[in-house]
């Protein structure tokens, strides 16, 4: 099931959010999980706070210190190694969703997170012997942090995490989103065409920057057109802000012709959603 638990913390900016997350990285916090929509840079706010080395996604897990990151699919077997490896370092499991169908995982996952401070981690088989010494119980003191973009209650074990963790659900506005990109988004003129509909847009993602200015930075000279169709999800109104950037129209005139030649819709209405994108504009700045 998708719905957070009833004591899952809101949390809205990325100020607060950086205050659990350096709670965490100070060994304050033994479990943290942390839960939001793609594209609102959770990973990335994790490994600033941890001064986390950029992770290597195709090998799938990094160690750097002072924290372990282990990053998209892994065999339950390769994480229990890498908690050995890696012991009493705090550990950042990012992508949980893809944990979900794997019990052996989920159990693994069940005893780090043990509320006690020494934590024993368990692999009975003879795979552990077999494989590079690694021993069939070890002790650790690692912390964990947990992330994902939805929480699921399929089992017991999974209902032991949600219960010991300080869980947090990060939902930040597309004004606080916009804001904090402001700090590190070094495209000033993708920032500002972004800024100018923020209103309008349903879910900002940081991906719409990078997208941007990939685009602009291939030469495309309409890519402020693609990207608002990317942004915006009322097609009238995106059909009407890619009028105001379209070159190819000298004239007012010619606009309101060919919004009403292509949506069908009123010459008043180009005007209102025009207006309101000049409003949402001026309120952006």
């Amino acid at each position: 099931m998708n719905e957070l638990p009833s004591d899952a913390i809101r949390v809205v900016t990325y100020e607060e959010l950086d205050r659990y997350l350096e709670a965490f990285a100070d060994g304050r916090l033994n479990l943290l999980i942390l839960l939001g929509r793609q594209g609102i840079g959770k990973t990335e706010r994790v490994k600033s706070v941890l001064n986390l080395a950029d992770a290597d996604e195709n090998a799938g897990t990094v160690e750097a210190e002072p924290a372990l990151y282990i990053a998209g699919y892994t065999s339950p077997f390769a994480l229990y190694r890498r908690l050995w490896e890696c012991r009493d370092v705090p550990v950042v499991i990012d992508d949980l969703d893809r944990l979900y169908a794997q019990p052996d995982c989920i159990r693994l996952l069940k005893q780090l997170c043990n509320s006690n401070s020494v934590k024993q981690i368990s692999w009975f088989s003879r795979a552990a012997d077999q494989q590079n010494g690694l021993p069939q119980t070890f002790d650790t003191c690692s912390t964990v942090a947990l992330i994902g973009n939805t929480w699921r209650t399929l089992s017991a074990d999974v209902r032991a995490l949600e219960d010991r963790a300080i869980l947090l659900h990060f939902e930040p506005s597309n004004r606080e989103l916009h804001a904090a990109t402001e700090t590190w988004f070094d495209d000033g003129d993708v920032y500002r065409f972004i800024g100018s509909v923020l209103s309008d847009v349903s879910q900002l993602s940081i991906r719409h920057y990078l997208k941007g200015r990939a685009l602009r930075q291939a030469g495309f000279t309409d890519w402020q057109a693609t990207l608002l169709n990317m942004l915006l999800v009322d097609p009238s109104l995106a059909r009407v802000a890619r009028l105001q950037v379209d070159g190819s129209f000298e004239k007012e005139e010619e606009r309101v012709k060919q919004f009403v030649y292509e949506t069908g819709r009123s010459r008043a209405t180009y005007f209102r959603l025009k207006r309101q994108l000049r409003r949402n504009g001026n309120d952006s700045e």
